[in-house]
């Protein structure tokens, strides 16, 4: 079940639990409303842009055994990174690695939990 409900929840939550977990590599405003506006827009780009990059990079993913589908992730968590700079800022690419490790757990978990109900 990969609706647009879910990939949102799952960038919310993915979003909220690396910022908690990476505490002093990524910074927020302290201001729920951030989180949930730029989880959103996590989910937004999971659900829309990802199929597309996903089919750009076939030949990559197939050569690398999907392993640049993470790559692909990191580079939605930065987009989202740049559009909330301001408010949201992820301190290198580490961080955005790691976060993008939790936002990848995270959306697995609910694709897994939701499915099976």
């Amino acid at each position: 079940m990969n609706s647009l409900f879910v990939k949102m929840i799952a960038g919310i939550t993915g979003l909220a639990i690396a910022v908690y977990i990476l505490a002093p590599g990524a910074t927020y405003d302290h201001n729920w409303l951030t989180l949930i506006l730029a989880g959103a827009a996590l989910g937004l780009l999971l659900y829309f842009v990802r199929p597309l990059l996903y089919l750009i990079t076939l030949p990559l993913r197939i050569i690398t055994f999907n392993l640049f589908s993470f790559v692909i992730i990191m580079l939605l968590v930065w987009i989202v990174d740049c559009l909330f700079s301001t408010h949201l800022e992820f301190q290198g690419l580490k961080n955005i690695f790691f976060a993008s490790l939790i936002v990848w757990a995270v959306d697995l978990l609910l694709g897994k939990l939701l499915k099976q109900n």
